[in-house]
């Protein structure tokens, strides 16, 4: 019997044992999933989607298209600069102390450029995000960092969250971003 029909992913059944790939994922990841227990296409393409026009998120969606498509109005900025995040996948990295050390060096950033921000209601807001493998600490300085409202700042982390729990992502899996109008 020929397997290879039941799914466009699979490799033929061979005699003498099976050889067949999946796109599904069966885990017992806990927290960091949003529930013990949990099933994933991990073939299926995740965005996290953020509009320029959702006043709870607009800083947080235009610093991230900027990154994206005009680097050179970013921070750092260097000729022939690029971040992923739309063809290249971001990866989550649930590590607390590196994304400790992603914001450190994002905030170090965000200092040299603007200087002490403390006592206004901006917060240093950084792409790649810290909990992603590709943040500032990376060391190819593909990253992005600027001043935005912290609200906004908070909003953006909590979309993120969701995008997480509600796509089960946990260490290591892959997701794009979408920037719309």
């Amino acid at each position: 019997m020929d397997l290879s029909a039941s799914s466009p992913n699979a490799a033929p059944f061979t005699e003498g044992g099976s050889v067949y790939t999946s796109s599904v994922r069966y885990d017992y990841a806990g927290k960091v999933a949003g529930k013990f227990q949990g099933t994933v296409f991990t073939q299926a393409r995740v965005e996290l989607v953020l509009s320029q026009n959702d006043p709870a998120v607009n800083e947080s969606a235009l610093h991230i298209y900027d990154a994206l498509n005009r680097p050179e109005r970013t921070f750092p900025s260097w000729p022939g600069e690029t971040v992923p995040g739309v063809k290249e996948p971001l990866h989550r990295m649930v590590n607390k102390e590196k994304q400790k050390k992603n914001r450190a060096r994002s905030i170090k950033e965000c200092e040299k450029v603007w200087g002490d921000y403390t006592g206004t209601d901006l917060q240093c807001d950084e792409y790649p995000f810290a909990s992603t493998k590709e943040g500032s600490t990376k060391g190819d300085n593909r990253f992005s960092v600027r001043l935005i409202d912290g609200t906004d700042n908070g909003n953006g982390g909590r979309r993120l969250d969701e995008m997480y729990t509600l796509n089960r992502i946990v260490d290591g899996d892959a997701f794009y971003m979408k920037i719309t109008d």
